[in-house]
């Protein structure tokens, strides 16, 4: 009990200790208005826990597409239109390019993705060889791959349309589990669609903003678990080995695969094959070995969360707007006709679509 006394009063001196820093570094220049907060801990205790994009649109009702909420040690501009988004992560991307340091998102192993690595030449590394493979040319090479799978989805979607999110999921994943590591998932419940899934579900769990303290208060990763408000640690302790199997099971995989001499004409091993010609060693260095991983872990994991995504948010759209989904449909039987399915080729024909 003494030592959650003396941690509890360490912490309030923390907290005060801090606010008193960020004042007397206080820029002269105005902040953006957001809702009003309380003493020491400011926005901390407003955050929501649960779809806080709700509670981020009513605020931005009040305050303005461009809101800024006082977290310690996190001060947050939250955008709340396409316009601003532009205005500042596109027109002035120099300057905002930058990303925070996620205490919760090295806890649970998340903390390597390209998406979330400091701007720096480390992540220009990372961004050079995605380049490589997912520009506009080369992604001309994936359309084989993209029609063979959308092709299953249709039987999969018409055989079981009650369960169309996950053939949705299972699509996105088949694709870039082929692209990235020549891999063929041909069930929905493959070790590969659920380790993704999991893993995806652990950085919308981790990266929830304002629901851990320790990203505001970094100290705290050093406390031990066993005290009250320390349950992140148990979140974390839970998802890292399900990230870190995520990341790099299928690299390991490929890597023994060319060890045995087998060809592949994978992403992973086009990647591998380049860095051991750059480094002129059949062994990765340390350093190439984590950027190979990350990469194609990045791919793996990009391809089936975000893509899934808006997949599953271009059908709902569709169910939500029939006359734009009859207007497409008359496209398709004016320009394709009843006896065939669509083809990459007749893209430039298929104007509205």
């Amino acid at each position: 009990m003494m030592d959650f006394v003396l941690c509890f009063i360490a912490f309030l001196f923390a907290l005060i200790a801090l606010k008193w820093f960020k004042q007397t570094k206080k820029s002269t220049l105005p902040l953006p208005p957001g809702p009003k907060g309380y003493p020491i801990v400011g926005n901390l205790l407003q955050m929501p826990t649960v779809t806080p994009w709700k509670t981020f649109r009513e605020w931005s009702k009040l305050h303005g597409d461009v809101m800024f909420l006082d977290l310690p040690n996190q001060p947050t501009v939250v955008l709340d239109s396409v316009e601003a988004a532009f205005e500042l992560l596109e027109k002035r991307s120099d300057i905002y390019s930058d990303r925070p340091v996620s205490i919760m998102q090295q806890l649970a192993f998340w903390d390597w993705s390209p998406g979330f690595l400091r701007y720096s030449q480390h992540w220009r590394a990372h961004r050079r060889e995605l380049h490589q493979f997912f520009n506009q040319h080369e992604v001309a090479k994936y359309q084989p791959i993209q029609l063979r799978e959308c092709r299953a989805f249709l039987r999969r979607a018409l055989h079981s349309p009650n369960i169309l999110d996950r053939h949705v999921r299972h699509i996105f994943t088949a694709i870039i589990m082929k692209i990235t590591y020549d891999m063929d998932i041909t069930e929905m419940d493959s070790e590969h669609v659920l380790l993704a899934q999991e893993a995806n579900l652990a950085l919308s769990i981790v990266t929830m903003p304002g629901v851990y303290w320790v990203d505001h208060f970094p100290f705290l990763k050093y406390l031990p678990k066993w005290l009250p408000g320390l349950q992140f640690k148990n979140i974390a302790e839970y998802y890292r080995p399900i990230v870190e199997k995520m990341r790099s099971q299928p690299f390991d995989e490929i890597l023994q695969v060319m060890r045995e001499g087998r060809a592949t004409s994978s992403l992973t091993s086009k990647l591998i094959e380049r860095l051991q010609r750059r480094s002129g060693t059949t062994n990765l260095s340390t350093t190439d070995d984590e950027l190979a991983r990350n990469v194609t872990g990045v791919a793996y994991s990009a391809a089936a969360d975000t893509t899934t995504s808006a997949a599953q948010s271009f059908l709902i759209a569709m169910s939500l707007y029939p006359g734009v989904q009859r207007k497409a449909q008359e496209e398709l039987d004016r320009v394709i006709g009843p006896n065939r399915l669509p083809e990459f080729s007749d893209y430039d024909d298929l104007v509205y679509i």
